[in-house]
């Protein structure tokens, strides 16, 4: 049986919480060609607003340095595979990928990584953090512009269209989901 269609409000917390508790996403950037290129990535959700943690000779970087448009998946999969079908979430977001250069915020991501990812306590990966243009490591705050949230706890077909406020702190709109056209033959 199905839930009632959530308000903006719930959506906007359990998109939340899914950014705090999910590990992995799948990020996509833009090459120099027009052609995605997507990797496995850690997002430290802080918010609705997302930050990323790279290298500087990464292909993600270079991307994102050409094109900040970027877009990545996250999803709750329930351990019991299909039986658990009801209970999975997702989202989908496209927004604007920031290196972050301010010390301050490097340490607030940093920190919000070690305390979304345990096992980061054992790596000496944010151990000695630095702005970018002093080391090879590099931060990207990604700020959402739009996304589509699905919900199998309201029913499995549920899916509701995001627009996110200026600054990508709260949901500006929800509409209801419609398929695209199909291209002309």
């Amino acid at each position: 049986m199905s839930k009632p269609e959530p308000t903006v409000a719930e959506i906007e917390a359990e998109i939340i919480e899914l950014l705090r508790t999910e590990e992995l996403s799948s990020l996509a950037t833009i090459d120099a060609d027009g052609f995605p290129s997507s990797a496995r990535m850690h997002l430290a959700g802080d918010g609705l607003i997302v930050y990323m943690h790279t290298f500087k000779n990464t292909r993600k970087h270079v991307h994102i340095r050409r094109n900040p448009h970027v877009s990545y998946d996250i999803a709750y999969l329930p351990p019991d595979g299909f039986y658990g079908r009801f209970t999975t979430r997702s989202l989908q977001m496209q927004g604007i990928a920031t290196v972050v250069t301010d010390i301050d915020e490097i340490r607030h991501a940093s920190k919000i990584s070690l305390d979304q990812f345990p096992w980061a306590a054992d790596t000496s990966l944010f151990n000695n953090i630095k702005p970018p243009d002093q080391g090879m490591q590099v931060f990207y705050r990604i700020q959402p512009v739009r996304g589509m949230w699905a919900d199998a706890r309201v029913s499995l077909s549920y899916r509701a269209l995001l627009e996110f406020s200026e600054d990508g702190k709260s949901i500006a709109q929800v509409s209801g989901y419609k398929l695209a056209a199909a291209p002309p033959a």
